[in-house]
Protein backbone atom coordinates (compact mmCIF):
# COMPACT_ATOMS: atom_id res chain seq x y z
CA UNK A 1 0.00 0.00 0.00
CA UNK A 2 2.91 2.90 0.99
CA UNK A 3 4.55 1.41 -2.34
CA UNK A 4 1.19 2.43 -3.82
CA UNK A 5 0.91 5.54 -2.42
CA UNK A 6 4.35 6.83 -3.49
CA UNK A 7 4.16 5.72 -6.92
CA UNK A 8 0.84 7.91 -7.18
CA UNK A 9 2.38 11.05 -5.99
CA UNK A 10 5.75 10.52 -8.52
CA UNK A 11 2.87 10.03 -11.08
CA UNK A 12 1.28 12.82 -10.07
CA UNK A 13 4.46 15.37 -9.93
CA UNK A 14 5.55 14.02 -12.80
CA UNK A 15 2.32 14.38 -15.01
CA UNK A 16 2.26 18.10 -14.34
CA UNK A 17 4.13 19.25 -17.59
CA UNK A 18 2.27 22.32 -18.58
CA UNK A 19 4.20 25.64 -18.40
CA UNK A 20 2.06 28.52 -16.26
CA UNK A 21 2.79 32.00 -17.12
CA UNK A 22 1.71 34.59 -14.31
CA UNK A 23 0.03 37.35 -15.43
CA UNK A 24 1.81 40.71 -14.63
CA UNK A 25 1.04 44.15 -15.04
CA UNK A 26 2.03 45.18 -18.30
CA UNK A 27 4.64 48.60 -17.20
CA UNK A 28 4.41 51.62 -19.27
CA UNK A 29 6.87 51.37 -22.69
CA UNK A 30 9.57 53.33 -22.09
CA UNK A 31 12.49 54.65 -24.68
CA UNK A 32 16.15 52.97 -23.67
CA UNK A 33 18.73 55.00 -25.13
CA UNK A 34 22.38 53.16 -26.09
CA UNK A 35 24.87 56.31 -27.25
CA UNK A 36 27.84 55.97 -25.99
CA UNK A 37 30.50 57.04 -28.42
CA UNK A 38 34.05 56.15 -28.36
CA UNK A 39 36.77 57.18 -29.91
CA UNK A 40 40.16 55.37 -29.40
CA UNK A 41 43.03 57.29 -29.62
CA UNK A 42 45.18 57.34 -33.07
CA UNK A 43 42.22 56.89 -35.16
CA UNK A 44 39.63 59.74 -36.28
CA UNK A 45 36.68 58.43 -34.78
CA UNK A 46 34.08 59.46 -37.14
CA UNK A 47 32.05 56.39 -37.85
CA UNK A 48 29.68 56.33 -34.51
CA UNK A 49 26.50 54.21 -33.64
CA UNK A 50 23.71 54.93 -31.48
CA UNK A 51 20.69 52.53 -30.87
CA UNK A 52 17.10 53.05 -29.57
CA UNK A 53 14.68 50.60 -28.54
CA UNK A 54 11.86 50.25 -26.32
CA UNK A 55 11.45 48.30 -22.92
CA UNK A 56 9.07 45.13 -23.82
CA UNK A 57 6.95 42.60 -21.66
CA UNK A 58 8.50 40.21 -19.07
CA UNK A 59 8.15 37.26 -21.60
CA UNK A 60 9.53 38.94 -24.53
CA UNK A 61 12.94 38.56 -25.18
CA UNK A 62 13.01 40.18 -28.22
CA UNK A 63 15.00 43.46 -29.19
CA UNK A 64 11.98 46.28 -29.58
CA UNK A 65 13.58 48.50 -31.98
CA UNK A 66 12.69 52.74 -32.11
CA UNK A 67 11.87 53.50 -35.42
CA UNK A 68 11.92 56.91 -37.16
CA UNK A 69 13.52 58.71 -34.53
CA UNK A 70 15.52 62.12 -35.74
CA UNK A 71 18.82 62.15 -33.88
CA UNK A 72 21.28 64.26 -33.82
CA UNK A 73 24.92 65.10 -31.05
CA UNK A 74 25.76 69.08 -30.86
CA UNK A 75 29.36 70.11 -29.46
CA UNK A 76 28.50 73.20 -27.55
CA UNK A 77 31.62 74.54 -27.79
CA UNK A 78 32.12 74.76 -31.86
CA UNK A 79 28.55 74.46 -32.66
CA UNK A 80 28.76 71.59 -35.05
CA UNK A 81 25.73 69.20 -35.31
CA UNK A 82 26.08 65.97 -36.50
CA UNK A 83 22.68 64.19 -37.27
CA UNK A 84 22.51 60.53 -37.23
CA UNK A 85 20.87 58.44 -40.21
CA UNK A 86 18.79 54.99 -39.24
CA UNK A 87 20.80 52.28 -41.11
CA UNK A 88 18.50 49.36 -40.03
CA UNK A 89 15.44 49.36 -37.66
CA UNK A 90 16.56 51.34 -34.52
CA UNK A 91 19.95 51.39 -35.38
CA UNK A 92 21.31 55.23 -35.99
CA UNK A 93 24.97 56.04 -37.83
CA UNK A 94 27.55 58.56 -38.59
CA UNK A 95 30.48 58.54 -40.79
CA UNK A 96 31.66 62.75 -39.69
CA UNK A 97 31.23 62.77 -36.27
CA UNK A 98 34.83 64.71 -35.03
CA UNK A 99 35.58 64.23 -31.10
CA UNK A 100 37.04 66.86 -29.45
CA UNK A 101 38.94 66.62 -26.16
CA UNK A 102 37.29 68.45 -22.95
CA UNK A 103 34.40 69.70 -25.56
CA UNK A 104 30.77 69.02 -23.82
CA UNK A 105 28.28 68.08 -26.35
CA UNK A 106 24.61 67.69 -26.60
CA UNK A 107 22.45 64.75 -27.89
CA UNK A 108 19.44 65.52 -28.46
CA UNK A 109 16.63 62.52 -29.97
CA UNK A 110 13.43 63.48 -31.15
CA UNK A 111 10.97 60.08 -31.11
CA UNK A 112 6.99 60.03 -31.26
CA UNK A 113 6.54 64.08 -30.77
CA UNK A 114 8.49 63.80 -27.87
CA UNK A 115 12.46 65.09 -27.34
CA UNK A 116 15.01 63.33 -25.14
CA UNK A 117 18.24 65.32 -24.36
CA UNK A 118 21.42 64.47 -22.14
CA UNK A 119 24.89 66.42 -22.38
CA UNK A 120 28.43 64.64 -21.40
CA UNK A 121 32.21 65.89 -21.55
CA UNK A 122 34.79 63.96 -23.63
CA UNK A 123 37.49 63.29 -21.26
CA UNK A 124 41.31 62.12 -22.00
CA UNK A 125 42.47 58.55 -21.55
CA UNK A 126 45.30 57.86 -19.37
CA UNK A 127 47.90 55.47 -21.53
CA UNK A 128 48.84 52.39 -20.54
CA UNK A 129 52.44 52.28 -19.70
CA UNK A 130 52.88 48.62 -18.59
CA UNK A 131 51.48 44.99 -19.05
CA UNK A 132 52.83 41.81 -17.58
CA UNK A 133 51.50 38.62 -16.16
CA UNK A 134 52.06 36.88 -12.67
CA UNK A 135 50.82 34.72 -10.26
CA UNK A 136 51.13 36.64 -6.98
CA UNK A 137 49.32 40.18 -7.45
CA UNK A 138 45.43 38.94 -7.95
CA UNK A 139 43.39 36.80 -5.59
CA UNK A 140 44.58 33.41 -5.68
CA UNK A 141 48.75 32.59 -6.04
CA UNK A 142 47.28 29.17 -8.49
CA UNK A 143 45.80 31.37 -10.55
CA UNK A 144 47.54 33.89 -13.14
CA UNK A 145 46.89 37.49 -13.29
CA UNK A 146 47.04 39.70 -16.45
CA UNK A 147 48.49 42.88 -14.68
CA UNK A 148 48.32 46.62 -15.90
CA UNK A 149 49.79 50.02 -14.60
CA UNK A 150 48.72 53.53 -16.07
CA UNK A 151 48.90 56.95 -14.30
CA UNK A 152 46.81 59.51 -12.53
CA UNK A 153 46.06 62.78 -14.07
CA UNK A 154 47.53 65.45 -11.76
CA UNK A 155 45.44 67.81 -9.31
CA UNK A 156 41.69 66.57 -10.58
CA UNK A 157 39.44 63.89 -9.56
CA UNK A 158 39.06 60.74 -12.11
CA UNK A 159 37.26 58.15 -12.56
CA UNK A 160 38.19 55.24 -14.98
CA UNK A 161 36.56 52.25 -16.97
CA UNK A 162 38.82 48.76 -17.73
CA UNK A 163 37.37 46.29 -19.60
CA UNK A 164 39.75 43.42 -20.02
CA UNK A 165 38.32 40.88 -23.28
CA UNK A 166 39.31 37.47 -22.99
CA UNK A 167 39.67 35.85 -26.76
CA UNK A 168 41.10 32.26 -28.00
CA UNK A 169 42.52 32.17 -31.35
CA UNK A 170 42.15 28.56 -31.49
CA UNK A 171 38.61 28.47 -31.29
CA UNK A 172 38.01 32.00 -32.13
CA UNK A 173 35.84 32.40 -29.04
CA UNK A 174 35.68 35.31 -26.66
CA UNK A 175 35.87 33.48 -23.42
CA UNK A 176 35.49 35.96 -20.84
CA UNK A 177 34.88 39.78 -20.69
CA UNK A 178 35.10 41.54 -17.60
CA UNK A 179 34.83 45.66 -16.76
CA UNK A 180 35.37 47.18 -13.59
CA UNK A 181 34.79 51.10 -12.57
CA UNK A 182 37.39 52.69 -10.56
CA UNK A 183 37.81 55.79 -8.67
CA UNK A 184 41.12 57.32 -8.30
CA UNK A 185 40.15 60.19 -5.68
CA UNK A 186 42.68 58.43 -2.93
CA UNK A 187 45.30 58.26 -5.56
CA UNK A 188 45.86 61.02 -7.44
CA UNK A 189 49.07 61.89 -8.92
CA UNK A 190 50.05 58.60 -8.31
CA UNK A 191 50.61 55.14 -10.87
CA UNK A 192 47.38 52.92 -10.49
CA UNK A 193 47.52 49.13 -10.88
CA UNK A 194 44.68 46.76 -11.79
CA UNK A 195 44.49 43.50 -12.42
CA UNK A 196 42.47 40.84 -14.70
CA UNK A 197 42.86 36.89 -13.00
CA UNK A 198 41.32 33.88 -14.37
CA UNK A 199 41.83 30.21 -14.31
CA UNK A 200 41.17 29.68 -18.26
CA UNK A 201 43.97 31.37 -18.99
CA UNK A 202 45.99 29.27 -21.90
CA UNK A 203 49.00 30.03 -23.30
CA UNK A 204 48.23 32.18 -27.23
CA UNK A 205 44.95 33.62 -25.61
CA UNK A 206 45.27 37.60 -25.92
CA UNK A 207 43.38 40.19 -23.44
CA UNK A 208 42.27 42.90 -25.06
CA UNK A 209 42.38 45.87 -22.31
CA UNK A 210 40.20 48.92 -23.12
CA UNK A 211 41.44 52.03 -20.36
CA UNK A 212 38.26 54.64 -20.49
CA UNK A 213 38.11 58.16 -18.34
CA UNK A 214 34.31 58.55 -17.26
CA UNK A 215 32.37 61.31 -15.29
CA UNK A 216 31.70 60.86 -11.75
CA UNK A 217 28.02 60.36 -12.83
CA UNK A 218 28.95 57.52 -15.74
CA UNK A 219 30.64 56.15 -12.78
CA UNK A 220 28.30 56.09 -10.20
CA UNK A 221 25.60 54.88 -13.28
CA UNK A 222 27.90 51.58 -13.53
CA UNK A 223 27.84 51.13 -10.06
CA UNK A 224 24.53 51.40 -9.24
CA UNK A 225 23.63 48.66 -12.24
CA UNK A 226 26.29 46.60 -10.79
CA UNK A 227 24.77 46.30 -7.50
CA UNK A 228 22.00 45.55 -9.35
CA UNK A 229 23.22 42.76 -11.07
CA UNK A 230 24.80 41.56 -8.38
CA UNK A 231 21.80 41.38 -5.76
CA UNK A 232 20.25 38.21 -4.48
CA UNK A 233 16.82 37.47 -3.95
CA UNK A 234 15.47 36.41 -0.40
CA UNK A 235 13.07 37.34 1.96
CA UNK A 236 14.52 40.23 3.47
CA UNK A 237 16.11 41.72 -0.10
CA UNK A 238 15.15 44.92 -1.55
CA UNK A 239 13.46 44.57 -5.27
CA UNK A 240 15.92 45.53 -7.84
CA UNK A 241 14.93 49.34 -8.84
CA UNK A 242 14.40 50.86 -12.42
CA UNK A 243 17.79 52.67 -12.92
CA UNK A 244 17.90 56.32 -14.80
CA UNK A 245 20.33 57.17 -17.02
CA UNK A 246 21.40 61.15 -17.40
CA UNK A 247 18.82 61.19 -21.19
CA UNK A 248 15.90 63.60 -19.74
CA UNK A 249 12.16 63.62 -21.74
CA UNK A 250 12.07 67.00 -22.03
CA UNK A 251 8.65 66.81 -23.24
CA UNK A 252 7.42 64.88 -20.59
CA UNK A 253 9.35 64.53 -17.54
CA UNK A 254 7.11 61.45 -16.45
CA UNK A 255 7.64 59.68 -19.30
CA UNK A 256 11.52 59.02 -18.43
CA UNK A 257 13.61 56.67 -21.09
CA UNK A 258 16.20 54.43 -19.60
CA UNK A 259 19.88 53.98 -20.97
CA UNK A 260 23.08 56.68 -21.13
CA UNK A 261 24.47 59.19 -23.11
CA UNK A 262 28.34 58.96 -22.69
CA UNK A 263 31.61 60.14 -24.67
CA UNK A 264 35.07 58.27 -24.21
CA UNK A 265 38.81 58.20 -25.49
CA UNK A 266 39.96 54.71 -25.45
CA UNK A 267 43.46 53.58 -25.21
CA UNK A 268 43.55 50.02 -26.10
CA UNK A 269 46.16 47.61 -25.77
CA UNK A 270 46.40 43.66 -26.61
CA UNK A 271 48.22 41.30 -24.12
CA UNK A 272 49.55 37.95 -25.47
CA UNK A 273 49.33 35.59 -22.64
CA UNK A 274 52.72 33.16 -22.30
Amino acid sequence: MKNTIISLLLISLFACQDVVQVDLKTAKERLVIEALIKWKNNTIGNVQTIKLSNTSSYYNNQRVAAIGANVKITNKTTLQEFNFVETQDGIYKISNFVPILNNVYALEITYKNQVYKAEEALLEAPEIIEINQTLEGGFSTEYPEVNIAFNDFENQEDYYRIIYEHYRPSTDKIIETVTFAYDSRFEQDNQITDFFESEDFETDDEIEISLYSITHRFYTFLNVLESQADSQPGPFSLPPVNVKGNCINTTNSENYPYGYFSLFQMNKETYIFQ
